[in-house]
């Protein structure tokens, strides 16, 4: 699979619109692919960020009479300064979907203020985090022993990969899988809590917690995102980020992300 064809599908890739045999490719080939997992991290980002700010900014209702009284007026300009040869562009009051488009960029640029790089890495990250566990993609290692997990991610990470452990009894390792989270190697372990399906990714990123909000569990820090309605809960230990996501609700995962045991 080429460059050129991932990087004009990012987008269907995104939004988890790829059937599986594709998704997988693509995996595959943004796994080893560090120009194309740039690319994803900005799709992704540039989605979220976008979303979040329209949905902020409201143009006011004098602005579009102004800007089409204005534009006439340059087309009328034009007509009159034409030389012999006439050059017929498309007029500004028929192009004005064009110039709603460039305001909204400009008042989205002066009005929010676009995000700083980090910031854009962060929300790429907390997307990946959510996408991972929404695809429900499949384990490349299955089992409930840890030290399957150990073995398998050695020479795969730049860090040691080690399952967190849960003072829960019904919560059980069922599997991981190598992926990326932005641009950066990640370990995802899956675990099962009474049916329902948790993610834990481990991975190298102090971004991640940018801009997070913090509060404290049994005496730990958790920190945590509101992504799209969802919450992830955030650990982090020994250089390592430990983000949960599940099909659970909120004070669960608190809970979770608190009591894990990520140091053993």
């Amino acid at each position: 699979m080429s460059c050129k064809l991932v990087r004009r599908h990012l987008g269907a890739f995104v939004d988890g619109e790829l059937d599986p045999a594709t998704q997988i490719e693509f995996e595959r080939h943004l796994e080893a692919c560090p120009g194309c997992q740039e690319h994803l991290a900005f799709e992704g980002s540039f989605r979220m960020q976008t979303r979040d700010s329209v949905g902020r900014v409201q143009a006011p209702e004098h602005l579009w009479e102004r800007t089409l009284r204005r534009l006439d007026e340059i087309d009328q300009a034009k007509a009159e300064h034409a030389s012999w040869v006439e050059v017929r562009p498309m007029r500004w009051r028929h192009a004005w979907p064009i110039a709603a488009a460039a305001a909204a960029i400009l008042i989205i640029g002066g009005v929010v203020g676009l995000p700083k790089r980090s910031d854009y890495q962060s929300a790429g990250m907390l997307q990946d985090v959510v996408n991972l566990h929404t695809q429900a993609l499949p384990s490349d290692v299955q089992g409930e022993a840890p030290g399957e997990v150990v073995r398998y991610f050695q020479g795969k990470t730049p860090f040691p990969v080690r399952p967190a452990q849960f003072e829960e009894p019904s919560v059980k390792l069922v599997g991981a899988r190598y992926i990326t989270v932005g641009t950066r190697p990640a370990a995802a372990l899956y675990y099962i809590h009474n049916g329902r399906r948790i993610t834990l990714l481990v991975f190298q990123s102090p971004d991640i917690v940018r801009n997070a909000q913090r509060t404290h569990v049994g005496g730990r820090e958790v920190y945590y995102h509101d992504v799209g309605g969802n919450v992830v809960t955030i650990r982090q230990h020994g250089g390592l980020s430990y983000a949960f996501f599940g099909d659970l609700d909120r004070p669960m995962l608190f809970q979770l992300a608190a009591n894990a045991r990520v140091a053993y």
